[in-house]
């Protein structure tokens, strides 16, 4: 990886280092001084906004159930094929990007997804372009997760199979994390897919993961303009070829003109035209206790803010859910154990857990986690990296979205066995001596896994989502 431009160059000026506060922009006259963090006067909508007459189709409410324990369609296991008509893509659209939440902070509405993302700030747009799906026009639809409905934004696609288009809109993340939102758009996009791809896989729809494709065309078929909004990954129901070649324009929607130029820069430098293969399916792997089927888990689910320190989790739920949740990723990753019976305290490499280092490691994590107490009070983390040698502009990005799946699949893996999870931040320039690394490594993402201190409301229903209390995150200066 070129580390002095395009993506490397914005790895290279996001990095947290222990001498700077992580609000405060490097100094460097290609990274924005001009924008103030979490200002209220700019908060960005948490949805695109489209205007009046375009043609609606408002999905059923009452979600076809699947009857599928969460931790079988984690581990792989087939489930029987059923009807992909509005009420399947309905439930599949709200199980990964619904509104389930929402709270009131400050005299102001926040909103929270189904699936996590960081800081709560949910970067992403959804698109179908549908194909053959009864009760759905053929065409290229805006998922409104509020209104749990479709708005049709361009006429029918290429192609034979429908799609799920992800896009990122980097000023809705970036307006808390400057340009390393850009890495957070794509940590979210993956959180989203595991649970896009899990509610798929649990109505045995065959889903079909694809993160190169051509970005200019596919951005066209969604009215993304590759600067306030872009095309970041595809999925695929089934083994036909994508409904994503545009035949026709596409109405753009309404997006806060802000750019960021690093971002932009990062995001076009991998750039490609060509649609590659999906991803490889991933071999299944033992199956695990659970009667909660996915959809309750993915309802219960939520970004846990404190954890019980004095509790621990069996080594077995570990290594089931490491198992399940880096199927079909080649990502290296790190286990660092707290609390896991039958496993002593210290760092692994999975997935042999071959000890790096034993021995106590709360204090390190949570300092390497800039003071936020989850790092010491899980009771196990989880670190994605890998070496700067082995990414281009592209990989990069492959790379960050395949961490953030691992997460959401840990996410539900720790819901499915009643553990609880969160993503984590940190300081990359002390992480390869963590690890026992080279200085070159990327660090990419850690995941927080352990007991909750406290029970997250299960989320509402489409259209009807809960109101909650925010729970503020302990941090230990």
């Amino acid at each position: 990886m070129d580390f002095d431009s395009g993506a490397g160059l914005l790895h290279r000026l996001t990095s947290y280092q222990p001498d700077r506060e992580w609000d405060a922009p490097v100094d460097d006259p290609r990274v924005r001084h001009d924008l103030t963090p979490n200002d209220p006067e700019t908060f960005p909508p948490p949805y695109k906004t489209y205007g009046p007459g375009l043609p609606t189709v408002e999905l059923p409410r009452d979600l076809p159930a699947s009857g599928v324990p969460a931790t079988a369609v984690l581990s792989g296991a087939a489930s029987p094929p059923q009807a992909l008509d509005a009420a399947q893509l309905g439930r599949i659209l709200f199980l990964g990007a619904g509104v389930v939440r929402t709270s009131v902070r400050n005299g102001r509405r926040f909103v929270f997804r189904a699936a996590g993302s960081a800081g709560a700030r949910f970067p992403l747009e959804l698109y179908v372009s549908a194909r053959g799906v009864a009760g759905v026009p053929d065409g290229v639809h805006w998922y409104d997760p509020m209104a749990h409905a479709l708005l049709q934004i361009a006429p029918p696609a290429g192609g034979d199979a429908t799609t799920l288009i992800v896009t990122g809109v980097p000023w809705r993340t970036g307006w808390r994390y400057a340009e390393r939102g850009f890495r957070h758009v794509y940590w979210d996009a993956g959180t989203l897919l595991a649970q896009l791809d899990a509610a798929t896989a649990s109505a045995g729809l065959e889903p079909r993961l694809r993160t190169l494709f051509p970005d200019t065309r596919v951005g066209e078929l969604v009215g993304a303009d590759g600067t306030h909004e872009f095309p970041v990954a595809l999925l695929t129901f089934g083994d036909g070829t994508p409904a994503v070649a545009p035949t026709g324009p596409a109405t753009a929607g309404e997006l806060p003109p802000v750019e960021f130029p690093l971002v932009t820069a990062a995001q076009h430098a991998g750039d490609r035209d060509t649609l590659g293969a999906p991803w490889p399916a991933a071999v299944t792997v033992g199956t695990h206790p659970g009667e909660q089927t996915l959809d309750e888990v993915i309802r219960r689910r939520g970004s846990q803010r404190r954890m019980d320190r004095t509790k621990t989790v069996p080594r077995a739920d570990l290594e089931w859910a490491m198992s399940a949740a880096t199927r079909g990723v080649d990502v290296p990753h790190w286990v660092v154990a707290h609390g896991v019976d039958g496993l002593a305290p210290g760092l692994y490499r999975w997935p042999s857990l071959t000890p790096v280092v034993t021995g106590d490691l709360r204090g390190e994590l949570e300092r390497v986690c800039l003071g936020q107490s989850l790092a010491a009070e899980a009771a196990y983390v989880v670190i994605a990296a890998r070496p700067g040698d082995a990414l281009d502009d592209r990989s990069y990005r492959a790379a960050q979205l395949a961490s953030g799946l691992v997460e959401g699949r840990l996410h539900l893996a720790a819901y499915a066995t009643g553990a609880t999870a969160t993503g984590m931040t940190f300081l990359d320039s002390e992480v390869p001596a963590l690890l026992h690394e080279p200085g070159d490594l990327v660090t990419l993402l850690f995941t927080c896994v352990g007991i909750g201190e406290y029970k997250s409301r299960p989320g509402g229903a489409p259209g009807a989502p809960v109101e909650v209390r925010t729970v503020v995150p302990r941090i230990v200066e």
